[in-house]
């Protein structure tokens, strides 16, 4: 009777932790955890918007003005959403972005706000990953552009989207260019065990016309 007891507690505790886990994420769980709290509260996230201010949100919550440099977050995905600061109401939309943050790491948003839909700029995020060989890092870029050609230190590799390009770990030169849009150049630094995710986004070129002068 004793065995039918102590086999009836067992799967009753273990259906009871199946059902809890099944709603309580182990992750989401241990990210709580006091003494663990901090290992996952050390993400960063800088955003500059250049020839301009703008107000900061993620996921709701104000956070002032750029330039911001907001530290200490938990790792997981965010929605940030950048108004530019203006005089004129309506002129400049709000404008948001999707990011995954990852522990240990500094994502990062530069972004020139334009009217309408124009943007000029990147952004910039870490994931985990431990498929690549030692001492090396991945890289993959999107552009919102077509076939946009990238280069690194100056040397071409391929056109957008590039996915999960195999570099060596330490600090390199970006340039994006694509015709009839302004050129892209920004530092990035490639991580042992992260595949660096970059998203540029690229003014049009300004249209110039020639003023003919009639002569006499």
């Amino acid at each position: 009777m004793n065995k039918w007891k102590s086999a009836l507690i067992i799967i009753f505790l273990v259906v009871s932790l199946s059902v809890f886990f099944f709603f309580v994420p182990l992750d989401g769980l241990v990210k709580n955890i006091p003494i663990l709290k901090s290992f996952y509260q050390n993400t960063t996230l800088e955003i500059t918007t250049p020839n301009g201010k703008s107000s900061v949100k993620i996921n709701g919550k104000d956070y002032g003005e750029t330039p911001a440099n907001i530290q200490n977050l938990v790792s997981g995905k965010y929605e940030v959403e950048l108004q530019r600061t203006s005089q004129h109401e309506d002129f400049y939309k709000p404008h948001i972005f999707n990011i995954p943050l990852t522990k240990n790491t500094t994502s990062r948003i530069n972004m020139e706000i334009g009217p309408g839909d124009y943007l000029h700029g990147v952004l910039i995020y870490y994931i985990e990953d431990n498929t690549g060989d030692s001492g090396k890092g991945k890289l993959t870029i999107t552009s919102n552009t077509e076939d946009t050609r990238i280069y690194v230190d100056d040397e071409f590799l391929k056109n957008t989207p590039a996915a999960n390009i195999e570099l060596v770990s330490k600090e390199y030169k970006i340039k994006l260019r694509s015709n009839g849009y302004e050129d892209l150049e920004f530092p990035v630094i490639v991580r042992d065990g992260y595949i660096l995710n970059i998203k540029g986004y690229q003014f049009p070129t300004p249209i110039t016309f020639e003023s003919e002068e009639s002569n006499d």
